[in-house]
């Protein structure tokens, strides 16, 4: 179950092809892409603001009393968002949302058991980096807050196997079904039917 398959190499009788890779293939793939939140706000925020803001905030954010619980709310926040984000914009009940860890790779995860249109799909992947990522981000650029910035690459570095499986689905049209796959980083893409617009 956990063996790495190509994108798209997997079809079913039920006309849908596995767009998946396995989370810790995602996860080692993530880890030389870590340079680019670090870069996209580190850099910009020197820039402007100076090192000594950013060595500050860095001091600040990294006391255990707030690191540990920024972490643990940030962690949990992520995955609530993926699965309130899939119910409200892909229509979907709160009752088809799963949340759970899975362990052999130390990942907590959301999963939509339903299907639903390659748009909301994609926002809902997204919109953890976006709230938790750059959003904060932007708040340190505009502040000269070293801790939000830091927070803010933090979480998108948090967000990069997301990131992964939007790029996985980049062809997908936007009204095409998809269906987030249980155990594995991406998602099932139905072949038929196309929802309407």
């Amino acid at each position: 179950m956990d063996t790495d398959i190509e994108e798209g190499s997997k079809s079913s009788s039920l006309g849908r092809r596995d767009v998946s890779l396995s989370i810790r293939k995602v996860n080692i793939m993530a880890i030389p892409m870590a340079l680019l939140p670090l870069l996209a706000v580190g850099v910009p925020f020197l820039l402007i603001w100076g090192g000594s803001r950013l060595l500050f905030g860095g001091r600040e954010l990294f006391h255990w009393y707030v690191f540990l619980p920024a972490c643990v709310v940030g962690v949990i926040a992520h995955e609530v968002i993926h699965g309130i984000s899939w119910a409200v914009l892909g229509g979907k009940p709160v009752s088809s949302i799963r949340f759970g860890v899975q362990w052999k790779a130390l990942t907590p995860y959301a999963h939509c058991s339903e299907p639903m249109p390659a748009s909301a799909y994609r926002w809902g992947a997204a919109m953890p980096a976006i709230v938790l990522g750059v959003i904060p981000a932007l708040i340190g650029l505009a502040t000269g807050n070293g801790g939000w910035a830091i927070f803010g690459i933090l979480f998108l570095i948090a967000a990069l196997g997301d990131c992964i499986v939007l790029w996985m689905i980049r062809d997908v049209p936007a009204n095409v079904l998809v269906e987030d796959h249980p155990q594995r980083a991406g998602c099932y893409v139905y072949d038929a039917p196309v929802v309407e617009d």
